[in-house]
């Protein structure tokens, strides 16, 4: 973004060259508002563009304030709630599944329609004709067998869900019915697959025809490609070849079909995942892991590291529809050219890696580029003379591309994050994108000029919004983006949406975006002060005692003992250390010793530190790192990076002890699987702690730029509107937002107690590229980062233990459509001494026993309550209740 704003800004001067002074004052004016943005001064930088769009030269700014502050080009959002979107090539139509998974509905809409609703089809797997006029799926009728499967895999944890999602996808290969749906008439065609397990439907070049994947229920060592032509009694066999077969990606010549040649059974009985696999993106010691565009038209672009939908196979197939014969490739991340001419992949010979094209007619292949660098994900431009691709550079995934004679390689990229997938989508335009799985971002690219442009956003300063996946039109107009815009990543609901790269924002819409984020910052701002302020300068003095040489001592001896995972010596060196530091603290810290699976020497520990409450002892908040590492590597930025903040914050706040008490976990076994975390809870529960809030610190010390910034990972608004004012008033941090714990020591405490946890990390905003790998080391690391990280900690902990914490059992006693009589379980602190409640965005009214009566209510009103105590700190989040049209109803 920095190097755009730079080309712009030599743009404008250009521009301005004979503009005089007038000009040059907006130019100096856009330089100062992004200097306010960069240090995260957003009001600031927001109210200089706002200024410069109504200045008279604003049109001209237009582009540079649209992409600093989110989109450039029009976005439509199609659902909050959309899985496994697709674009027709010629961007006219969109499919996506929506709706519970047990009833779920593939919806079809018109894009030239204003996305009316073309059709609702009972199923899933769909895919649209070339011409767009039908659409075949899999039909998934009501079936008890079915039900239980789905309740199953819903209520199913950790490894459970491995076997319990190959039932539900077995079933519905079994149970499913092919149905093809022409869109014009709405009328519904089964095709005839009876006894057969199949997916992965697909139309053949002609618009009729029909292949699919499927299997006699029995077999286990073969499924086949099957069609089905117009009229046919029953589907033939396409693939005259043993072994599994998936995924077919249709040559749009109709002359060849390219499938997956997987080494196991799509359709495979349930079997158990092996134990202690921890079941996260990028788990152990396994490199970044690639989640490709989905395909529109220019071949296989699905599936793990590249692959053509296989998921991990090592073959493909090239099946003449002619002959039926197979011809089977050793290779991997297949793509196909436009035209269906030839194919691109990837093969490895020992540390030898090549890119290789091979004609779809026969022939032998050609070796484009051969390396000892790792490759992926290549992609053909139109013209299929030139290939875009990864190429591991050092420790890191750039975007290179390459004349298809082997000439001319040129290297894109040159981002510190992992650059990947690319796909053209022009002759001189390039599709890519920056991060890991968990948060990628999309960026146009220009060939030309070697200029790049960020995509998608959801237009707002602080909520972070994670891509998954990308589909373009065959003429690059039009981009089907899958999303978390709201931040969101907790709940499953993803949203849809379209982004027309041909219409950029208005400047009345982008003033409009101006305006909305200035307000909300501003209240954000005011909101901070105002809770904070009775206790802010008591704060600011305990802040202040933050030092970085500390932090990087701690850093350097938990780094100096290598891997701390659990299988290795460094694990029990580094709980020693951490014991004796707490010690030194002036603690009586505790192990918590446990037998996990692989541990060295068949145990394993916590350590935890306790700071008693000065005031409501009984009321624990839990702040917790992991201070193991993955066996192959040190982990400095996961986890040391949090160790070091977490223990800095225990050392600054032990001469202060807080009203209520705070508990210091350093927890082991979280890259075996959350196995600290999961302990430290279970000991909680059977000791009846009362945790009423937790925070969790990991990875937040990657020095990726020059900037002090981390991620507020929270389930709570309260506690994350607590850590972006802790960060604003009382540190250098620079704090972005996203709902999000999952796969973190957090989501111990969210499953057990619900939505009490907050904390910080770098992901899901920033993408580490030594993340889980053997050069995770402290010179990647910013140790004022992690200084300020913990000084966000400190204040955010000193405010959550001197508030009254979220009030509990709100209900609606009574209420006969108009006045409604409330109450609620008192607040256990002792100084609490009133409550807050109000009605709707209403005024706030209180009212000293936990109880209200409240006049003139309308049914779905929301009601509200905070406690007060003494120093005149509110419950840093609110207990809410609807009012339904009657009876009781609880609250949170």
């Amino acid at each position: 973004m920095k190097n755009l704003l730079v080309f712009t800004l030599a743009c404008l001067l250009l521009c301005f060259a004979q503009g005089g002074q007038s000009q040059e004052l907006n130019l100096t004016d856009l330089r100062a508002a992004n200097d306010a943005w960069q240090d995260g001064q957003y009001a600031v930088a927001l109210r200089g563009y706002i200024r410069l769009l109504n200045s008279p030269a604003g049109e001209q700014f237009l582009e540079p304030i649209a992409l600093q502050t989110g989109e450039l080009f029009q976005t439509t959002e199609l659902t909050t709630d959309g899985r496994n979107p697709k674009l027709s090539p010629d961007g006219k139509l969109i499919a996506y599944e929506t709706g519970p998974v047990k009833a779920t509905v593939t919806r079809i809409v018109a894009v030239a329609n204003a996305y009316a609703t073309l059709a609702e089809l009972p199923g899933i797997g769909a895919a649209l004709s070339p011409s767009g006029r039908k659409v075949v799926y899999l039909k998934l009728p009501a079936s008890e067998e079915f039900s239980k499967a789905q309740a199953a895999l819903d209520s199913a944890q950790g490894v459970a869900r491995f076997g319990a999602q190959q039932t539900v996808t077995r079933l519905q290969g079994k149970l499913g019915q092919l149905m093809v749906r022409d869109l014009a008439t709405q009328q519904e065609t089964e095709l005839p697959a009876a006894g057969l397990l199949k997916t992965a439907p697909v139309f053949a070049a002609d618009g009729e025809t029909v292949f699919f994947v499927g299997a006699q229920e029995a077999q286990t060592t073969r499924n086949d490609i099957y069609a089905i032509a117009p009229g046919a009694s029953q589907p033939a066999v396409i693939t005259d070849a043993d072994g599994f077969k998936t995924a077919p990606v249709v040559d749009p010549s109709g002359k060849v079909l390219l499938v997956t040649l997987p080494g196991t059974n799509p359709f495979a009985a349930p079997r158990p995942a092996p134990a202690n696999t921890d079941a996260r993106p990028n788990a152990g010691n396994e490199a970044p892991q690639n989640t490709q565009p989905a395909d529109a038209g220019q071949g296989a672009q699905g599936g793990g590291q590249g692959r053509g939908g296989g998921g991990g196979a090592t073959r493909f197939g090239i099946v003449d529809l002619a002959t039926r014969k197979v011809t089977a490739v050793n290779g991997t991340a297949f793509t196909l050219a436009n035209g269906g001419s030839a194919v691109a992949y990837l093969t490895r010979n020992g540390q030898e890696n090549s890119l290789n094209v091979i004609a779809t007619n026969g022939g032998e292949p050609l070796t484009v580029l051969k390396t000892t660098d790792r490759l992926d994900a290549p992609a053909f431009a139109p013209d299929g003379q030139r290939l875009a691709y990864q190429r591991m550079t050092r420790d890191d995934w750039e975007i290179y591309l390459i004349q298809r004679d082997g000439k001319n390689e040129t290297r894109l990229t040159r981002e510190i994050q992992h650059d990947l997938l690319p796909r053209f989508l022009g002759p001189d335009k390039l599709l890519a994108v920056i991060g890991e799985p968990r948060h990628r971002r999309s960026y146009l690219y220009d060939l030309k000029t070697n200029q790049r442009l960020r995509l998608f956003h959801n237009n707002t300063v602080r909520t972070i919004a994670p891509e998954y996946s990308w589909a373009a039109s065959s003429d690059g107009t039009k981009l089907l983006i899958q999303a978390d815009r709201d931040g969101d990543t907790v709940s499953n609901e993803r949203g849809v949406y379209l982004m027309d790269l041909s219409r950029r924002v208005t400047k009345a819409e982008l003033l409009a975006r101006l305006e909305k984020n200035l307000a909300a910052e501003l209240a954000l701002q005011s909101a901070g002060q105002k809770m904070f302020a009775p206790i802010a300068e008591v704060v600011r003095n305990v802040v202040a005692q933050a030092s970085t040489n500390r932090i990087f001592e701690y850093e350097k001896t938990l780094f100096d003992f290598d891997s701390k995972h659990i299988t290795r010596p460094g694990n029990k060196l580094a709980s020693e250390y951490l014991f004796s530091l707490y010690k030194s603290f002036g603690y009586e810290p505790e192990y918590q010793w446990f037998e996990p699976r692989g541990a060295l020497g068949g145990k394993s520990a916590n350590v935890v530190a306790k700071l008693t409450g000065s005031e409501n002892s009984e009321l624990v908040y839990v702040v917790g790192s992991h201070y193991d590492s993955v066996a192959v590597g040190p982990g400095a930025d996961d986890d040391t990076s949090g160790t070091a903040a977490l223990l800095e914050a225990a050392r600054v706040l032990a001469k202060h002890p807080q009203p209520a008490t705070i508990i210091f976990a350093s927890f082991t076994g979280e890259e075996a699987g959350l196995l600290g975390s999961r302990e430290f809870v279970r000991l909680a529960q059977a000791n009846k702690l009362q945790i009423a809030g937790a925070l969790n610190n990991d990875m937040i010390g990657w020095a990726n730029d020059n900037r002090l910034d981390n991620t507020i990972r929270y389930s709570n608004d309260g506690i994350r509107d607590i850590q972006h004012a802790a960060a604003m008033q009382f540190t250098r941090l620079i704090t972005y937002d996203s709902r999000y714990h999952r796969s973190t020591d957090a989501t111990a405490f969210f499953e057990a107690y619900g939505d009490i946890v907050g904390g910080i990390g770098s992901y899901p905003v920033l993408g580490n590229p030594h993340y889980h790998q053997p050069h995770d080391w402290l010179e990647g690391i910013n140790h004022q980062l992690i200084t300020e990280t913990s000084k966000t900690t400190v204040a955010t902990l000193m405010l959550l233990a001197s508030s009254p914490a979220r009030l509990k059992d709100l209900k609606v006693v009574s209420y006969n459509g108009k006045t409604a009589e409330l109450s609620w379980a008192a607040a256990p602190e002792k100084s609490v001494k009133s409550y807050v409640v109000t009605v709707g965005n209403g005024p706030r009214v209180k009212v000293a026993a936990p109880r209200v009566s409240l006049p003139n209510i309308a049914p779905g009103t929301v009601v509200s309550v905070k406690a007060v105590n003494a120093r005149g700190l509110e419950s840093w989040d609110w207990a809410r209740v609807t009012i339904a049209a009657s009876a009781s109803v609880h609250g949170k």
